[in-house]
């Protein structure tokens, strides 16, 4: 019987043990049998064909294209992030260079307008004559009598009695 009516003729079988889904005929494997593990990802794919060979390892040739099309995406992604710099890099010089500008312009503007007439005059406080370097007299107390150390102590009449507390330890029995 030719291999393509064996392959059409195979009936799956699954493998609860490996996880796997096998295909068989006549108790061989025949055709491709994948498996997978706990996270649902293909960890076992191949075909088998009953002669001249064994079979073909399907998942070698899967993950050999899945790492050359992680490595271009990584590439591409490499060197995108290399212009992105690069621009990046380009806008920070040009922004000095035109810091640089906007300050020389501005000094020379503050040159220029040194000489215009139609700036206000600075407001100055006037009236204020403080004399900050003379100690202190008495007259400049606020007309209290100086602070003595052996002064008695004031009764405090401001203060209102404060109720016990409702949260206060009990007496003893």
């Amino acid at each position: 019987m030719p291999k393509v009516q064996q392959a059409w003729n195979a009936r799956y079988q699954y493998d609860l043990e490996n996880r796997r889904i096998v295909s068989k005929y006549e108790n061989q494997k025949i055709g491709r049998s994948i498996g997978r593990d706990e996270r649902g990802r293909v960890d076992y794919d191949r075909y088998w064909v009953m002669k001249p060979f064994k079979g073909e390892n399907l998942l070698e040739l899967h993950k050999s294209k899945l790492d050359s099309q992680r490595e271009t995406r990584w590439e591409e992604a490499n060197h995108n992030l290399i212009e992105a710099r690069r621009i990046e890099l380009a806008q920070i010089a040009s922004n000095k260079e035109e810091s640089a500008d906007e300050l020389k312009n501005e000094k020379s503007n503050l040159n220029a307008n040194e000489n215009d007439d139609f700036l206000p005059a600075p407001f100055l406080p006037q009236g204020i004559d403080m004399e900050l370097d003379e100690p202190m007299n008495s007259d400049l107390n606020g007309g209290l009598p100086e602070f003595r150390a052996d002064a008695p102590a004031i009764p405090n009449a401001m203060t209102p009695e404060v109720p016990p507390s409702p949260f206060a330890p009990l007496p003893p029995l």
